[in-house]
């Protein structure tokens, strides 16, 4: 009766009526109408198929199931909410540790560059001075400059 009616090529295709939104209600296509005041009121239980059956409460068992007793309840701190905390301290102690790391580096390095400049100079001055190492003559010279009035200067040069 409410079997779909095969396609065939070659025939006409009978026109259906456009749906009115603001027409009367139609009737369902297939069963009857059945009312929830009717039918009273309906439980969903697990069917035998993995999905939910729907029926009426009337009709299931009146056997009082006992309920489970509740689960008692944990004083003190969240064991996982601990570990998130000390995991945040961690990290914060290796933060301020890496940078107390670096700034003790730094100045070790800073140090290091300082020591090898000195030997640098110190080398330089030993390898530039001249007459020390083979006991010749030791020139002194004095510039004696004196400035006098309108920008005009003396010099006096004297060796010894």
């Amino acid at each position: 009766m409410n079997e779909p009616q095969l396609y065939r090529p070659g025939e006409p295709v009978a026109d259906r009526p456009a749906l009115d939104p603001y027409g009367p209600v139609q009737q369902p296509l297939s069963g009857a109408v059945e009312l929830a005041a009717d039918r009273g009121p309906v439980v969903y239980v697990p069917g035998a198929h993995g999905g939910y059956v729907a029926v009426r409460r009337d009709d299931l068992p009146t056997a009082h199931t006992p309920m489970p007793s509740p689960v008692p309840v944990r004083t003190g701190v969240d064991p996982q909410a601990q570990r998130v905390a000390a995991k945040g301290v961690f990290a914060a102690g290796a933060g301020v540790g890496a940078y107390f790391a670096a700034g003790a580096a730094a100045i070790v390095v800073d140090s290091l560059a300082q020591v090898l400049i000195a030997a640098a100079v110190a080398a330089g001055v030993a390898i530039a001075a001249p007459g020390r190492r083979g006991g010749g003559d030791t020139y002194v010279t004095h510039h004696h400059v004196s400035n006098r009035w309108f920008g005009r200067s003396h010099t006096t040069i004297r060796n010894r």
